[in-house]
């Protein structure tokens, strides 16, 4: 067996050899060829669109003047008789027409001195107008011949010189580089003949080499066949055990995670409670904060391996989003005082339909690195565009995501998409990551119809473009603009592509907008609509500037009037709406990227209905009554579960296990539970064993349905499908997520 390997190897580094060579001089030929033909096709292309058309012009531009030139030194024998006048002057006319043909032909990027173009275009041009003088000249009859001849010596006959030795000169200048083109055109030929027909032998020879060796190759490489299969199953068995190691991983970290979130909804609604908090928060700092980042990401990446990641269809308002997202990255950026901004830039559908959480993965994995790997006082700005639609019902949003940081090398690149991938430099060595997200990204995309690309520059910073097709409603309802034809409102942003997204909205809704990006401009563009008499309606203002002007406000409104409202916008979150809500001057605030719903509402309740305080009405849902039973063997995700669902109204037991579970369920009467929610992964009973219990001992006593509904670390799509196929309900996946929790008590509670 050794031996027949010690051939088989000799024979393939003998067919590798061969097969390189072949590849070299096919390469090699390719190479000449391809390069011959597009020097070819170049050279041709460009003479087509240079020099030839170029020289072309100038022969015709030459040939014109000198007719003019022809003509005019015997123009006074056309003034005696009508008939001769109206010939010259159609002379000229024609003259005039091929002129204006064949100048703009003259190209002066093909030109030594592009000016002479520009030159001869200007002469032209004064040439005309002095024929056209002299025209006039002659055919007023009490101009003496004498007096039109001294015009065309001094005035025509000079200039008419110079044009045609700039247009000879121009011709004698293409006309070489034509010739220079196809001197190179014939050269390229003669060499691809030649090359081509040498190498054309030397492959045929390789490849007749190539094609025996391989032959012996494959013969020896049948009787280690079978060694192989044996390999290729202990390979497959490799990637199950893998995939069962991230499905247990799957619940033995996410458990820590629920505490984690969990606790910190506690804390919040015990934020008066000293003591309660600090026992939350001892409990979350025993996790480590890298930890829903890494799990989230290897469970990421296995699912997208394995082709089980799946995309959901719904509804949802991409304001909602970006608020989020914004919600999740401001204290970073704002802990290393990064200028974050994010610029809506014609959104028309706010409404799509889609996998929202999966396009909120993409942004959030890449506006945390352009934050993570910028330097603080940086800069990091999202521009979100909606390319114009590739079918009826289609939105194409595109999303830009720049930053001024540390940048990438030109080789990574090639490489920032692979998994497990991570520049390794002074800057990055102290990172935290786990070099999975960019992989993740791009394969999200890819998932949703979409395409991502990637420029940077060391030390200048990176720009990530990404493209995601989605579905658009039906039909988008029409925005009440009554009255805003009326108004007349003033945009102060110091981020001028924000300034102008919002001028242009404003423009579209008919209300007349000026802009400007500095506080100092504006207060002139108040006084100046004061002296006119067109005040303005309403004065949107940049936080940002407020802040760095802290009279700017008191400013305005001395220009404007008291009763001007002034709204305050921001980038940076609720807290600092809220704090310059509470500024003097300020009558209403609102939080950055300005969509057109936004905008419109804003401006509809401020200047239309003139209410500042009014907000939207927020429905008042009736409290959830009924009695839960909550099954989990985690004491902590136990405590938390039964806090989370009684702050929503129904009462709640727990239980630690299945067998407990059963017991409760089997000595409580008819009805008394409404709604079970049971953990998938505990000893001794699990949730599926525990469930298949319950649903055999009501089938046995006749009771009415007792819904079950999976609480699980366990966050698969199999893992759905058991608990489905056990007799479950309904399936959540911890961390709890308040919203799923609420719509399923909702659901299954009477």
């Amino acid at each position: 067996m050794e031996e027949l390997e010690k051939k088989r190897d000799v024979l393939a580094i003998a067919v590798r050899v061969t097969a390189v060579l072949s590849g070299l001089l096919v390469a090699a030929f390719f190479f000449v060829t391809v390069n011959n033909m597009a020097t070819i096709s170049n050279q041709m292309e460009d003479m087509k669109n240079g020099p030839f058309p170029t020289s072309v012009a100038a022969g015709h531009i030459e040939t014109d003047i000198a007719q003019v030139e022809t003509l005019a030194t015997h123009i006074t024998n056309f003034r005696d008789a009508p008939d001769n006048f109206a010939e010259l002057r159609g002379h000229f006319e024609e003259i005039d027409h091929s002129m204006r043909q064949q100048l703009p032909r003259i190209d002066p990027s093909t030109l030594v001195n592009p000016t002479e173009a520009y030159v001869l275009q200007a002469d032209y041009n004064t040439l005309s107008a002095r024929l056209s003088y002299v025209l006039d000249l002659l055919q007023d009859e009490g101009n003496s011949s004498a007096v039109v001849d001294e015009y065309v010596r001094t005035n025509i006959t000079p200039l008419v010189d110079a044009m045609l030795v700039l247009a000879n000169k121009i011709l004698d200048e293409t006309t070489a580089n034509v010739d220079a083109t196809q001197t190179i055109v014939a050269r390229a030929c003669g060499q691809t003949i030649a090359f081509a027909s040498v190498l054309i032998v030397c492959v045929v020879l390789m490849l007749i080499l190539y094609m025996a060796m391989l032959r012996r190759k494959t013969k020896q490489e049948e009787q280690l066949r079978a060694h192989l299969e044996r390999a290729l199953e202990l390979a497959q068995s490799a990637s199950a055990a893998k995939s069962d190691f991230l499905s247990n991983m799957s619940h033995d970290i996410r458990t820590p995670m629920n505490a984690i979130i969990g606790l910190t909804a506690i804390a919040d609604d015990n934020i008066n409670d000293p003591l309660r908090v600090k026992q939350c928060l001892t409990r979350i700092m025993t996790s480590s904060k890298h930890l829903l980042s890494l799990i989230n990401d290897v469970l990421d990446m296995n699912k997208i391996e394995s082709g089980k990641a799946t995309l959901s269809e719904e509804r949802f308002y991409l304001p909602d989003l970006i608020e989020e997202l914004i919600t999740i990255v401001q204290p970073q950026a704002r802990s290393k005082q990064l200028h974050t901004d994010i610029v809506i830039n014609d959104i028309r559908h706010e409404e799509l339909f889609g996998d929202a959480m999966r396009l909120r993965q993409v942004l959030l994995n890449l506006v945390s690195n352009a934050i993570k790997y910028t330097n603080e006082g940086g800069a990091v700005r999202v521009i979100m565009t909606e390319d114009s639609p590739a079918s009826d019902g289609v939105a194409n949003l595109q999303i830009v995501v720049e930053d001024t940081g540390i940048g990438m090398e030109a080789e990574f690149l090639q490489h920032v998409f692979e998994p497990f991938e991570r520049e390794q430099n002074d800057c990055t060595i102290f990172t935290e990551g786990t070099g999975l997200g960019m992989a993740i990204t791009k394969n999200l995309v890819d998932l949703m119809g979409g395409r991502i690309s990637v420029v940077s520059t060391v030390g200048a910073g990176t720009k990530f473009t990404v493209t995601v097709p989605f579905k658009t409603a039906a039909s988008m309802p029409d925005l009440d603009l009554a009255g805003f034809d009326q108004l007349r409102i003033l945009v102060v942003e110091r981020n001028y592509l924000v300034m102008q997204n919002a001028v242009h909205t404003l423009t579209g809704f008919g209300v007349q907008t000026e802009g400007t990006t500095d506080g100092e401009s504006a207060l002139g563009l108040v006084a100046v609509a004061q002296r006119q008499g067109q005040p303005f309606s309403m004065v949107i203002m940049d936080l940002a500037l407020m802040k760095e002007n802290d009279q700017l406000i008191g400013r305005l409104h001395e220009a404007a009037g008291e009763n001007v409202p002034i709204v305050v916008v921001s980038a940076y979150g609720v807290d600092d709406l809220a704090e310059a809500a509470c500024q003097e001057g300020v009558t209403a605030t609102i939080g950055k990227p300005l969509f057109r719903s936004r905008l419109h509402d804003t401006v509809r309740r401020i200047c239309i209905s003139q209410d500042a305080d009014q907000e939207p009405a927020v429905p008042q849902r009736a409290p959830i009554a009924g009695r839960v039973l909550l099954v989990d063997d985690n004491e902590i995700n136990l405590e938390i579960g039964l806090e989370l669902i009684s702050r929503l109204g129904p009462e709640v037991e727990g239980v630690h296990g299945g067998l407990e579970a059963v017991t409760k369920v089997s000595d409580a009467p008819d009805g008394y539970y409404g709604l079970v929610f049971m953990d998938c992964k505990m000893p001794h009973m699990d949730g599926f064993e525990t469930t298949r219990a319950i649903r055999t001992f009501i089938k046995e006593r006749g009771r009415s349905h007792l819904p079950i509904v999976a609480m699980t670390a366990n966050a698969f799509d199999e893992d759905r499908e058991h608990a489905y196929a056990a007799g479950m309900d309904g399936f959540m996946s911890k961390p709890i997520d308040m919203a799923e929790l609420e719509t399923n008590l909702r659901t299954y509670l009477p």
